[in-house]
């Protein structure tokens, strides 16, 4: 499903003495399969724009096109839970909205919400479960007797069997190890390549946002201040140190590197292999450094 935002404005706490305008006349395309980060600093509004996409929150002005939905300002008859259905949400710490007695009821609750009878629903826990790499035996415990990364699984899993077109990931790593943090975006990715999902993810990561996405937004102010392929926007090092952003630790360690040698220039390098190969282009060889 394509995303596009048109002049897209939202204020929150409008006519108030909080009032305060969280995006200013967005304009972004996110392509219907593509995995998008958004990046920004705190307050930039990245949280704020994913809300719009499936209707949590609702633009002040302008209007968002996901698929066939539009959502417009002050139009009050909207079918949000239809786009609901077609649009998943894992929040924060999303094992925090875990709550039924054993795992497959907790996964069968979102598509039983949506019209689904059980039995369907029941058969559709039990491939999500499977997809995000749940044994059977785990099925009928608790999901409070599992792990951390077990519950965001089980919470993942939950979204799945809804069957979306398009899945929002807010910070969906957020207090994971680092081993953790791989196993979890490495699912998303087999996800999207499997199911062909439009997968949009906020992140304050920045190696992440390189080396799983083929879409970046930056945002700063409200605003996307750029948008485009990791490579393009990972090599514009000084703007996003300006707005106060980090580049991948692959690309820092390069930059050093170069500097050293007395380079100047950048090289968009987001895993270790492509870091390898990069240092042996700068050291011009390793024979030449014998």
């Amino acid at each position: 499903m394509d995303i596009t935002f048109e002049q897209v404005t939202h204020v929150y706490g409008r006519k108030t003495p909080f009032e305060k305008r969280a995006l200013n006349n967005v304009s972004i395309h996110i392509p219907s399969g593509s995995f998008t980060s958004i990046i920004g600093h705190t307050g930039s509004g990245k949280s704020t724009l994913v809300q719009h996409i499936n209707g949590i929150l609702k633009p002040s002005a302008g209007r968002i096109t996901v698929g066939d939905f539009v959502i417009r300002a002050n139009e009050k008859k909207q079918n949000l839970k239809a786009l609901r259905e077609k649009v998943g949400f894992v929040f924060q710490y999303p094992e925090h909205q875990l709550f039924e007695e054993t795992i497959i009821k907790d996964v069968c609750f979102g598509p039983m919400n949506f019209g689904v009878s059980e039995a369907e629903a029941t058969k559709r826990a039990e491939e999500c479960l499977q997809l995000v790499g749940l044994p059977s035996q785990l099925w009928h415990r608790s999901p409070f007797d599992l792990s951390g990364g077990q519950m965001r699984r089980v919470a993942i899993a939950g979204v799945l069997a809804v069957r979306p077109q398009v899945i929002i990931l807010d910070e969906p790593t957020a207090g994971l190890d680092p081993m953790g943090r791989e196993e979890i975006l490495s699912l998303f990715k087999d996800l999207h390549e499997r199911l062909n999902l439009t997968i949009v993810m906020v992140t304050h990561n920045m190696s992440d946002a390189a080396n799983y996405s083929d879409q970046v937004i930056v945002m700063d102010g409200g605003k996307p201040l750029m948008a485009g392929a990791p490579e393009r926007i990972f090599s514009q090092v000084d703007q996003l140190r300006k707005v106060g952003l980090d580049i991948p630790e692959t690309m820092e360690f390069l930059n050093r590197l170069l500097d050293r040698v007395g380079k100047k220039e950048t090289i968009p390098a987001f895993t270790i292999n492509e870091a390898a190969d990069a240092v042996i282009k700068i050291l011009g060889g390793v024979k030449d450094h014998v």
